[in-house]
């Protein structure tokens, strides 16, 4: 049964199982409940996607993990033994889940960022939350630079150097050339493999 979010509804009983569309994920990626595996070599740009993905995910379990320990705690005044028992985690872990849900409202959280971006932000007032996580979206702040502008320390650009990475070269050979020509005491030649 398709929803409206787009969300897909499988009926068993009372529960349902809930599939969530994150992001997209190559069709030779297998992810299980413990770990992925490639039924075939994926290109760079499928990789990064689903890097980007898995990253999305975590989020959204941690977001998941914290509400459902909120409500589990309005509706049973349940803590955290019966969550620690079902998930696995350490109170502490569960204690940061929930103190993040209940800091910051839904409405104010932003997909694109870190749980920790949102951990970062929990302790400020919610509107001064939706500023700074749409800043960290806007200027795209790294976790270290979200909390140095919270700190009140100016935010160092971030710079980022790109190379082209030649034809028929995967960008791990290009990165293991790079690193060792950095090394080279002497100036590079015209035939260098380092150049």
């Amino acid at each position: 049964m398709e929803s409206i979010d787009g969300t897909r509804r499988l009926e068993r009983g009372t529960m349902t199982e809930e599939v969530v569309h994150i992001g997209s994920m190559p069709s030779s990626v297998r992810i299980s409940d413990v770990g992925v595996t490639f039924t075939e070599e994926i290109a760079f740009q499928d990789w990064s996607r689903l890097m980007e993905t898995l990253s999305r995910m975590e989020t959204a379990f941690q977001f998941a993990i914290g509400d459902a320990l909120v409500y589990g705690q309005t509706a049973y005044g349940e803590k955290y033994s019966q969550a620690m028992d079902a998930t696995g985690h350490s109170y502490q872990a569960l204690a940061n889940y929930c103190w993040v849900s209940k800091s910051v409202p839904i409405e104010v959280r932003q997909s694109g960022l870190s749980w920790t971006h949102h951990r970062i932000v929990a302790k400020l007032p919610p509107d001064e939350q939706q500023s700074m996580l749409t800043a960290s979206i806007h200027n795209e702040w790294t976790i270290d630079q979200l909390s140095e502008v919270i700190r009140g320390k100016p935010v160092e650009p971030r710079v980022i150097e790109t190379i082209k990475v030649p034809t028929g070269m995967s960008p791990s050979d290009a990165e293991k050339i790079l690193k060792t020509a950095q090394k080279c005491t002497k100036e590079l030649c015209d035939t260098c493999p380092y150049r």
